[in-house]
C-alpha cells in the first residue's frame, strides 16, 4: 500500500495553484496521493489496515524548511520510534533513510511520542511518555541517534518517589546552549505530581536547578497521566513556565483546575507571577461557568508578552451540541486575563451538524492545539464529528478572540477521510505547524479493526509569512 500511494502520487500531474482557494481548504500542492490531495500517507512498512496504533506525536520543521513526522510505527513483536523527513510540501525525502523513513527501538513495550523540537544545533529532541521514567531521544539532523547525548542519544531521568514510579515525561524544551528542559507527571504513593528536569546537552543534570537537576511541585490534586502537562515554556530571559490542568479524583467527570507555573532559571518559583502564591496560577472554573463538569485543558501557546492561552473542551450551554472548544487566557502576571471574556474564558461552538441533530455529540468539538499566524490571528485544531466519523476541525481567530469570518465557512472548516478497510472512517489530527501560505497540521487516518496511519494534512492560508509569531 505504500508503494502504492507513492507512485500514485508520482503518477499525478503536477497541480495547479490554489489561488481561490478558500482558507483552510485542502491544499492541492501538498501530501504524497493524487486520489487525496492535501493529504500525505506516510505507510507503516510492517503494518496492516488491522491492529496496527501508529501514531504522529509531533510534526517539527527543519531549519531548510523540511518537515519531520515524529511517532511510532508497529513491527514484529513491538512498536518502534519513527521519523519520516518530508519535504516541505509533504513529500517524503528520498534521500532520507528507506523512502524518507528510519526507526528506532521504542523504551519500553507501551511508548508514546509525546512532543518533538529542535534545538539551536539542528538536532531533533524528542520526549517519549507512557514509560517509568523521563525519557528523551536525541537526533542528529541525518537521523542518526546523538551520541553526545548521555552516550547513546538516549536521556532518561528517573524521579523514584514511589507509587510505582511512573514518571511520565509529557512535554520537551531547550535552551540555547543545547540544554534539555522536560516536564511531566511524577508519582509517589498517594498522588501524581508536576515534575521537571533540566539537563545539559550532555546528558548531566544542571547544576544549581533543584535536586541534581530535578525538581517537583505538589498541588492539592492530581496531575492526570493524560494530558497533564500541556505545555512547556523558555521564556527569553531564562524563566520557565509549565502548564496543564490537576484533578480531584481519576473519574472523568472529577473537578479539574487549570495550572501554569512560572520558575525562575534555577527553578525557584517566580515571585512576580501567580493568583494563588509565587510562580502558581490555577483556577477550577465549574461553578463561575455555571457548569456541571469542569472544562479541560489539552493544549498551551505562551505569547510573547508572558500570557499564556490555554484550550481544550467544556460543556456546552446549547441543546444541540455536546461539548465546545474551550478558550482561557492568563495574563504575564499569572492573573485571569478578563478582557477577553468573564473570567478569562471564550467559547466556541462550532456546530457543523446544525441546529437540531439527531445526537447532539454529532455537534462534540475539542481544542487539540493553537498556534499563532504571523499576523497575531490564531488557528486552533480540534477534533470533531462527521456523523458517526472522527473529524479534524480549525477555527480561525482575530486578535481580540473574535471568530475570522473569512477563513473557512464563516471562520471554520472541517475535514475527514474514508480509507478504513471496515467503514469505521475518521481521522485525528493534533500537532500544528505553519508555513508561508499553509497549514499543516499531522495526525493518523483510521484504516480498519484499531487501525491507525501516519498522515498530514495541508490546508491554504492567506499568509505571504506565517511562520510562527514570536
Amino acid at each position: 500500500m505504500r508503494q502504492f500511494l507513492l507512485a500514485a502520487a508520482l503518477s499525478c500531474a503536477a497541480f495547479s495553484g490554489n489561488a481561490s482557494a478558500a482558507d483552510g481548504a485542502l491544499d492541492a500542492t501538498f501530501g504524497t496521493d493524487a486520489e487525496f490531495p492535501g493529504y500525505g500517507f506516510y505507510i507503516n512498512p510492517n503494518g496492516t489496515p488491522n491492529f496496527t496504533l501508529d501514531h504522529v506525536g509531533a510534526i517539527v520543521k527543519a531549519p531548510d524548511g523540511k518537515i519531520w513526522v515524529v511517532g511510532r510505527m508497529k513491527a514484529p513483536g513491538a512498536y518502534r520510534l519513527s521519523l519520516t523527513r518530508t519535504d516541505a510540501d509533504g513529500y517524503p525525502d528520498m534521500e532520507f533513510g528507506d523512502q524518507g523513513l528510519r526507526s528506532v527501538v521504542g523504551p519500553c513495550a507501551d511508548f508514546s511520542v509525546s512532543d518533538a523540537t529542535l534545538d539551536a544545533q539542528g538536532r531533533l529532541v524528542v520526549a517519549v511518555d507512557e514509560c517509568p521514567d523521563f525519557t528523551v531521544y536525541r537526533f542528529l539532523p541525518n537521523g542518526d541517534l546523538d551520541l553526545t547525548l548521555a552516550g547513546s542519544g538516549v536521556l532518561s531521568v528517573p524521579f523514584n518517589q514511589g507509587g510505582g514510579d511512573e514518571d511520565r515525561s509529557q512535554k520537551v524544551a531547550t535552551t540555547p546552549n543545547g540544554n534539555i528542559l522536560i516536564a511531566g507527571t511524577v508519582t509517589t504513593p498517594t498522588t501524581r505530581n508536576l515534575g521537571i528536569a533540566h539537563y545539559t546537552a550532555a546528558g548531566l543534570p544542571v547544576a544549581g536547578f533543584g535536586t541534581a537537576g530535578k525538581l517537583t511541585v505538589p498541588m492539592e490534586w492530581s496531575v492526570p497521566e493524560i494530558p497533564g502537562v500541556t505545555g512547556l515554556y523558555r521564556m527569553a530571559d531564562g524563566r520557565i513556565v509549565a502548564t496543564g490542568h490537576i484533578s480531584e479524583t481519576s473519574q472523568a467527570v472529577s473537578d479539574k483546575k487549570q495550572f501554569v507555573v512560572r520558575m525562575l532559571t534555577n527553578g525557584a518559583m517566580d515571585p512576580s507571577f501567580g493568583n494563588v502564591s509565587a510562580g502558581l496560577s490555577k483556577i477550577n472554573l465549574k461553578s463561575p461557568l455555571g457548569l456541571t463538569e469542569s472544562p479541560r485543558v489539552y493544549a498551551s501557546l505562551m505569547e510573547s508578552n508572558g500570557s499564556v492561552i490555554q484550550v481544550g473542551s467544556m460543556l456546552s450551554n446549547q441543546v444541540s451540541s455536546g461539548s465546545d472548544i474551550f478558550l482561557l487566557r492568563w495574563r504575564p502576571d499569572g492573573q485571569l486575563d478578563t478582557s477577553i471574556g468573564p473570567n478569562g474564558v471564550r467559547q466556541y461552538a462550532l456546530d457543523f451538524a446544525g441546529p437540531n441533530p439527531g445526537d447532539t455529540e454529532s455537534n462534540w468539538e475539542s481544542a487539540n492545539s493553537i498556534a499563532h499566524q504571523a499576523n497575531g490571528q490564531y488557528v486552533i485544531v480540534a477534533s470533531s464529528r462527521v456523523g458517526e466519523y472522527a473529524a479534524t476541525a480549525l477555527v480561525r481567530l482575530k486578535r481580540n478572540f473574535a471568530v475570522d469570518t473569512t477563513f473557512g465557512n464563516g471562520g471554520k472548516i472541517q475535514h475527514t477521510i474514508e480509507v478504513s478497510t471496515n467503514s469505521q472512517h475518521g481521522q485525528a489530527a493534533d500537532p500544528i505547524l505553519m508555513q508561508p501560505g499553509r497549514i499543516v497540521v499531522g495526525g493518523v487516518v483510521f484504516t480498519g479493526i484499531n487501525g491507525r496511519m501516519q498522515m498530514m494534512m495541508g490546508m491554504t492560508h492567506d499568509e505571504i509569512f506565517a511562520d510562527t509569531l514570536e
